[in-house]
């Protein structure tokens, strides 16, 4: 009877262990690679268009950097700030957004964000996202989720709108918007009424 009483605490010893290490080895699987924030400059568009208007060039670039300072004021500004000086977002219950970069390969927008579960467990989220423009807007509809490889369901990512306050539509309207690899291009067409 001991001999299989020890053989018994041996084996869930064994398997407490295996289970142990697996958990362990799938935590530091999810585990971001690198250190994200959501600091953010704040974008002044309109500005933007009104010195491209200025300078009488049709058009406004909008970059890689720009689109990511746009989308973590435009988050910033719809999730509840927590944390040490609100420096993450709860996007849900009890998962929290830590930081985040965002590029654009021509219609598509990929994002990387680093997440914690619970206060406790930190994960590398990888979102794509197709771009869209409606006016006076650039909408984000998730395409794809995943956790480093594991895919998981896009239905709990949002569409998100990033609004961009543009001139007036008197003195400029938009003509084309175009999507490329590190920018987006916003071509318009120049309303310069002069006085009579």
């Amino acid at each position: 009877m001991g001999k299989m009483l020890k053989r018994f605490v041996t084996a869930i010893i064994i398997i407490i262990l295996l289970l142990g290490g697996a958990l362990w080895w799938l935590l530091s699987y999810i585990a971001p690679d690198e250190k994200l924030d959501m600091s953010y400059a704040p974008i002044d568009v309109k500005e933007k268009a009104l010195a491209m208007v200025r300078k009488l060039k049709p058009e406004l670039v909008l970059t890689e950097e720009d689109i990511n300072h746009l989308i973590k004021m435009n988050m910033k500004s719809k999730y509840a700030a927590v944390g040490a000086g609100g420096s993450s977002l709860e996007l849900a219950k009890d998962i929290r957004l830590d930081g985040a970069v965002f590029e654009l390969e021509e219609d598509k927008l990929i994002a990387r964000m680093n997440v914690t579960y619970k206060e406790r467990i930190p994960a590398e989220l990888h979102a794509v996202y197709s771009l869209e423009w409606q006016s006076p807007s650039i909408t984000l509809r998730p395409q794809s989720l995943s956790i480093k490889e594991m895919a998981l369901p896009i239905s709990m990512l949002e569409t998100i709108i990033i609004p961009l306050d543009l001139p007036a539509q008197d003195v400029v309207t938009v003509r084309d918007v175009q999507f490329e690899n590190g920018q987006i291009r916003i071509r318009f067409k120049v309303s310069l009424q002069l006085p009579l």
